[in-house]
């Protein structure tokens, strides 16, 4: 009876066991300040996987097809490179991943995910090679994908270490769908079709949501920010759909911005940057201090 009794609260004792602690991030830190007078929207935000201690980012809705490559240790431009045969009817998030059919290699992709008009987005993925060097010039898309999907408006853009690209649309209240666009649809000329989707799992808002996210750089974590919140989700499995869905995630550091929507993890996965739309805007740094 007392064996019984000891197995029992053993196994009573496993099954309370706490979740991991989700990490800690520092207080915002300003690490430079966006003075370009062309970066007026900075909607999306992604970390160089080449070049250290780069950023790229883009403007909103009306923009040239160009992107902009900058210091994050300064906020300085680098380098301002225009996508050829692209065109900007409303890109809102940008990522670093690997290329299509070579994992190893580093791609931008580049989201015309917006809707700014009321009549739905263009669903278009531009993917171009990482620059060797940095300067300004022009990048040829390697691949542009155009896909179809039953919401209206998406600002969330995010790739796993896999290839695959994961999406999050943006509705008022925040309550949005996630859909997946695999890593082969990039290999076909295709329009794919993301017939699948779930519910995004975040408290709801009062404003339309979310605005951007960003996939670590190991895959098992993710970042989705709101106007008022930044959320993180740990995702052991890879499954970004299901976890999404049914976990609950946990609110970490941000800084309530101006306009913010944009939030990249950094090259190593050490901690994440955000910065605003906006003139003259900062780039704050938030520093993994415990796991």
């Amino acid at each position: 009876m007392v064996t019984n009794f000891v197995f029992i609260l053993l196994i009573g004792s496993s099954l309370l066991q706490p979740a991991p602690a989700a990490p800690i991030f520092s207080h915002g830190i300003n690490v430079g300040v966006i003075t370009d007078h062309d970066v007026t929207e900075a909607s999306g935000l992604a970390s160089s996987r080449i070049h250290p201690n780069v950023l790229y980012t883009h403007n909103d809705k009306g923009d040239s097809s160009r992107i902009f490559a900058v210091d994050a240790d300064s906020g300085n431009v680098l380098a301002e490179l225009n996508i050829n045969n692209a065109r900007n009817y409303d890109w809102e998030d940008i990522a670093v991943g690997g290329c299509p059919g070579a994992l190893t290699k580093s791609c931008i992709y580049i989201g015309d995910t917006g809707d700014h008009a009321g009549d739905g987005s263009v669903k278009n993925i531009y993917v171009v090679k990482e620059p060797v060097l940095l300067k300004d010039g022009s990048l040829d898309p390697i691949v542009t994908l155009h896909y179809e999907w039953s919401v209206l408006d998406t600002e969330t853009l995010m790739i796993d270490p896999s290839g695959n690209v994961i999406l999050v649309s943006k509705v008022h209240g925040g309550i949005g769908q996630v859909g997946m666009i695999p890593a082969s649809a990039f290999q076909s000329s295709a329009t794919y079709r993301i017939s699948t989707s779930t519910t995004l799992n975040i408290p709801q808002t009062t404003h339309n949501d979310p605005v951007g996210g960003d996939i670590s750089p190991n895959g098992r974590e993710v970042l989705l920010r709101t106007h008022n919140s930044l959320f993180y989700w740990r995702v052991d499995s890879m499954d970004y759909l299901t976890t999404l869905s049914t976990v609950d995630p946990v609110v970490v550091s941000h800084v309530k911005e101006h306009q913010g929507e944009a939030v990249a993890w950094d090259t190593l996965g050490n901690g994440y940057f955000t910065c605003s739309e906006g003139h003259n805007q900062p780039i704050y740094y938030f520093r993994r201090s415990s796991q």
